[in-house]
């Protein structure tokens, strides 16, 4: 771990403390609190790949022991280290803004996305990376609700036979729906 990191941690503010935003004035509390009523993961990594931010519930006392660390460091497998080392390269350079990766264990009734996004301050440059994971199917099902549109299956996409798959082993094992 990066001994600013250390330092910088410890001396931080906490608590009631007050934190000077951009348009408003917040305690430390207030914006953990706001920061946990995201209704997915939340990672954050600062513009020199260090992982900064890791979204709890509020009372939980959890610091994940990478903090500090380069994003890679989070890859468990060679091949993970060299994706997050492409995510930050194209973030970070402009190539791209947002990237988003599917989870392979996805059925018909969970989507999970994880969507990479990267961070620009007033002046447009390159500040970090947020990363959040979230199950976008509950919104596929308010969307078709208030549309009035179905789903329909497409037994020729080779894409949906994963889901597919997913879906019968979910449903042979007796596993639950996120």
């Amino acid at each position: 771990m990066n001994e600013n990191w250390t330092e910088n941690y410890k001396n931080a503010a906490q608590g009631t403390d007050y934190v000077r935003l951009n348009a408003g004035l917040m305690t430390v509390k207030d914006l953990d609190n706001y920061l946990s009523s995201f209704p997915s993961s939340l990672l954050s990594f600062n513009k020199t790949g260090e992982f900064t931010y890791y979204k709890q519930l509020p009372g939980m006392n959890y610091n994940p022991p990478e903090l500090g660390e380069n994003i890679t460091a989070l890859g468990q497998t060679e091949n993970e280290k060299k994706q997050l080392t492409e995510i930050f390269h194209k973030l970070s350079t402009g190539e791209e803004k947002e990237l988003h990766f599917v989870d392979q264990t996805n059925t018909q009734k969970r989507f999970m996305v994880d969507t990479y996004r990267a961070i620009f301050d007033k002046d447009h440059q390159f500040a970090g990376i947020n990363e959040t994971v979230q199950d976008i199917y509950p919104l596929v099902e308010y969307y078709l609700k208030e549309t009035g549109q179905k789903l329909v299956d497409d037994a020729n996409n080779p894409k949906g036979d994963i889901y597919r798959k997913n879906q019968k082993i979910d449903a042979e094992s007796g596993a639950s729906e996120l």
